[in-house]
């Protein structure tokens, strides 16, 4: 521990660590991949707190953060008694985050497979068709109204509890064994004193909190100057900013970035910019979990309708069983789970979209449909998380710049020509 930061530097030779008590405290690494219990976990903060550290977004040489779903795998080895609580654990994750935001079911153990390219499907004229349609990369413009952004960030702010600044003094005894690794305070019951921290030193300048705030948002979101002072100047929360800034203005930017994020999304413009996703992009083969394939059968003698021998999903209750309807559909000709380079830009993140489709037209006009789909688990898209929507949003206005049919599914049903 006392050489941590020499050995978690890439400079130096090391290709495995193991710590007893890593998960606990004093160890600061986003890279966990493997843990292992040695021991009963009695409680279940403390499995969260090892899990935790095991579900951060690892950091490559460079320090960005990875958002690689075949990297960002945490693997448990445990006891049974930890079923129930990975069962308790997905639960919550689907309540948050709905059924498409849970991921498959950890099996007891994991063997990995390959999905190889149909090169074939590049040079079907069905599929040089959509990716002539669906890979033109596109601009957004966007204009702020200043007067709706005071006038919708106001009332909010005006209701906000902000309370005074206190620090708590704790005073404790310190045990250290001396046959074991350990080091711990143990707090004296009642012996705790709160005291108030509101005016006894000088205030901070609040618009630079405020500016700074917004600057290291992801994407970084910026107002003038003139703005951030107006709604300073018109809410009725103003004596709380002089007693508590930090959190005054951590309150009033999580509120205005609320606000500005639906006024960028609501008036948002998508134009063609001159460049387009390469084709070259798809990889000849993926490796990833077998748990978390559906195999692309060959069922009308054709050599299958996906373009790769196997399709990676992301969740069980939504997109496991649309691609397994997929697969039984025959007037689906082919259709691809869009890879994750393929992504549009919003003002709120980049949004990748979920499926290219192309069927036989039910109707009369066109013989072939192009389509692009986004599976979730409802059609309110109000009920998804607010960012989820947005994103949702700004991809239909991408889609629509380029003519391209776009919708919302929960199911393949939802397809044109109804069941499957």
């Amino acid at each position: 521990m006392r050489e941590k930061e020499k050995l978690l530097s890439f400079g130096e030779p090391v290709s495995f660590i193991f710590s007893h008590s890593a998960l606990k405290e004093g160890w600061d690494n986003p890279n966990v991949f493997q843990i292992c219990t040695m021991r009963e976990v009695g409680s279940e903060t403390e499995r969260r707190q090892q899990v935790g550290r095991g579900v951060r977004l690892p950091v490559n040489q460079d320090g960005d953060r990875i958002r690689d779903d075949q990297v960002n795998v945490l693997t448990v080895v445990a006891s049974e008694t930890y079923e129930r609580f990975v069962t308790g654990l997905q639960s919550e994750i689907e309540r948050e985050y709905g059924t498409e935001g849970v991921p498959p079911p950890p099996p007891p153990h994991r063997n990995k497979t390959t999905v190889s390219l149909r090169k074939n499907f590049l040079l079907k004229p069905e599929f040089k068709e959509l990716w002539d349609r669906i890979k033109l990369k596109t601009r957004y413009a966007v204009v702020i109204d200043s007067v709706k952004l005071i006038a919708d960030v106001l009332p909010e702010l005006d209701a906000a509890t902000i309370r005074k600044p206190r620090i708590t003094v704790s005073k404790a005894e310190m045990r250290a064994g001396d046959n074991e690794d350990i080091f711990e305070a143990i707090v004296q019951s009642g012996a705790r004193t709160a005291i108030d921290l509101a005016g006894r030193y000088p205030l901070p300048n609040l618009i630079e909190i405020m500016e700074s705030l917004m600057e290291n948002t992801s994407p970084p979101m910026r107002l003038s100057r003139k703005t951030l002072l107006a709604i300073y100047n018109g809410t009725k929360n103003r004596p709380v900013a002089v007693e508590n800034p930090h959190e005054f203005a951590v309150a009033a930017v999580n509120i205005v970035k609320d606000k500005l994020a639906d006024q960028l999304v609501s008036g948002i413009k998508y134009q063609k910019d001159g460049q387009w996703f390469e084709m070259s992009q798809f990889l000849d083969e993926i490796t990833t979990w077998e748990d978390y394939v559906v195999k692309s059968t060959d069922v009308a003698g054709v050599g299958g309708t996906h373009l790769y021998d196997g399709v990676i999903f992301d969740s069980e209750g939504i997109e496991k069983p649309f691609i397994q309807d997929l697969e039984k559909r025959k007037d689906v000709k082919l259709y691809i789970k869009l890879p994750d380079w393929f992504k549009v830009p919003t003002p709120i993140g980049n949004y990748e979209p979920d499926w290219a489709i192309v069927m036989e037209n039910p109707e009369d006009g066109d013989p072939v449909l192009y389509l692009v789909r986004e599976t979730k688990s409802t059609l309110d898209l109000s009920k998804l998380r607010p960012d989820e929507e947005r994103k949702i949003k700004c991809g239909r206005q991408h889609f629509h710049a380029l003519g391209v049919n776009y919708k919302v599914v929960t199911s393949a049903k939802e397809l044109p020509n109804g069941g499957v």
